[in-house]
């Protein structure tokens, strides 16, 4: 009974360890957010999914200069890698 008894404590241990774990990860934190306020995580979502937009953008124009600039120094067109 007694190695029972310490074995429980042990894996008490462990899991109020996990849980302090758990309680400090971002996940949990935007768990929390998430709870009291639904609609924020399809916020962040629109809002990161509008700046991978405009960087899309600003990177394909900037792939199009260096292919001008491709051009211009060798006389040949550039692949294109998109």
């Amino acid at each position: 009974m007694q190695r029972l008894h310490e074995s429980l404590q042990l894996e008490i241990i462990a899991v109020i360890e996990s849980l302090e774990q758990l309680k400090g990860s971002a996940e949990y934190e935007l768990c929390g957010i998430v709870e009291q306020s639904p609609g924020v995580l399809d916020e962040l979502a629109a809002e990161r999914t509008k700046l991978l937009e405009q960087e899309s953008a600003d990177l394909r124009q900037q792939a199009e200069k260096l292919a001008d600039e491709i051009k211009e120094l060798s006389g040949e067109a550039a692949s294109r890698i998109i």
